[in-house]
């Protein structure tokens, strides 16, 4: 049986566990509590998989010890986005709607009720299905570390619920997402006293650097969803001198992989292009991709079917689309139905207004029960 305060009290010692994605010593500490909770519950194992020494351990966790297939994976990160010292300067509070804290709602709410869904379970459901609940380290930072291990599991994965926010207090889960492509660019010129510009052999990195911003952003396809978005440009200086060195950091997100396809071409085209400025050099220094979630027929008949159980039962339950990344890019590719923002409800995620609404645990714990149940029954 749910027991809202002992939820709330294992939420409250995860969030004022400081975890940021490259805080091994800290993710390391959250592992530790959670893997302790399962232990405790028994008839669960718990695997630690050693990733690299600058994040901590994967956690694996499985109630049918070497089952070749789960047939559910639930997926939970434990890092923050949060400088070390952020706990100590607001750790969780909470009032009478929502609790607070740096990682209360990305994501350590959907951490603990995983580990609820798995203690309310019935034997029966226990019994038919393997069940693996994975917490990833370094979800924060693209899960540099983990992709692979993440991907393992995926591989041997029939359907996988991945339990970042449902979002704010009538918001909604998740069925598909963008893919992501970005590069960072590095423009080298010929530096020189701008005054004398017209008489030197100058050329200005940061000019380049403009017409590169101009052409990118004119790949955004409002038609299509494409979005193309220039997040840094750093160049030069001093005002009175030629700038030497520019670099550009942008991302572009999409639905279709036509259109990753057509983005990357026409970037390439314009890296084996002369620059527009004569003399300025460009290359990318990085090259980042993250495919699509997108929505099979076999999983769209399973959402159908999800809204059927869920009005039977009473349970509020909506969807949609978003542009933000998550661990279901990669981890849909395998074949599995994904199923994402199926945690608590939250919001302001990555600010100091980051909260959880308490209401919500208890309908995400139901509702998750209730998919489980019906597979087993069904299986």
């Amino acid at each position: 049986m749910f027991e809202l305060k002992d939820y709330l009290d294992r939420l409250e010692a995860l969030v004022n566990t400081e975890s940021g994605s490259l805080n091994a010593a800290g993710i390391t500490r959250v592992a530790d509590q959670l893997a302790g909770w399962y232990k405790e519950l028994g008839g669960w194992q718990v695997t630690y998989h050693h990733l690299d020494d600058r994040t901590g351990p994967l956690l694996e966790i499985t109630n049918k010890p070497g089952a070749e297939r789960y047939d559910v994976t639930f997926v939970g990160h434990m890092d923050t986005v949060f400088p070390d010292g952020t706990v100590a300067k607001r750790p969780f509070t909470k009032d009478e709607e929502n609790c607070y804290g740096p990682g209360v709602g990305d994501m350590k709410d959907g951490d603990v009720a995983m580990y609820e869904i798995a203690k309310n379970l019935s034997k029966d459901t226990l019994d038919k299905l393997a069940i693996c609940m994975a917490y990833n380290p370094d979800e924060e930072i693209g899960s540099m570390y983990s992709r692979e291990e993440l991907d393992r599991i995926a591989a041997k994965s029939d359907y996988i619920f991945v339990m970042e926010s449902a979002g704010g207090r009538g918001e909604k889960h998740c069925f598909a997402r963008k893919g992501m492509v970005a590069y960072d660019l590095e423009f080298t010129g010929k530096a020189g006293h701008a005054g004398f510009m017209f008489e030197l052999d100058v050329a200005s990195a940061v000019e380049e650097m403009g017409h590169w911003i101009l052409d990118l952003c004119a790949l955004a396809s409002r038609e299509d969803n494409t979005t193309v978005n220039v997040g840094v440009a750093q160049g030069g200086t001093a005002v009175n001198v030629v700038p030497e060195h520019a670099v550009l950091r942008m991302e572009s997100r999409f639905v279709k992989y036509s259109e990753r396809d057509r983005v990357e071409k026409a970037i390439q085209a314009m890296l084996n292009t002369p620059c527009k400025v004569e003399g300025v050099t460009v290359k990318a220094i990085a090259h980042r991709q993250s495919p699509p979630w997108v929505r099979t027929e076999k999983a769209q008949a399973y959402y159908d079917h999800i809204y059927k159980l869920a009005e039977q039962a009473g349970l509020p339950f909506t969807d949609k689309d978003r542009g933000g990344l998550s661990d279901a890019n990669h981890m849909s590719q395998f074949g599995a139905i994904c199923l994402d923002g199926m945690g608590p409800h939250g919001a302001l995620d990555h600010s100091d207004k980051e909260y959880s609404v308490i209401e919500s645990a208890e309908y995400c714990v139901k509702l998750c029960s209730l998919l489980l149940d019906d597979l087993a029954k069904n299986k």
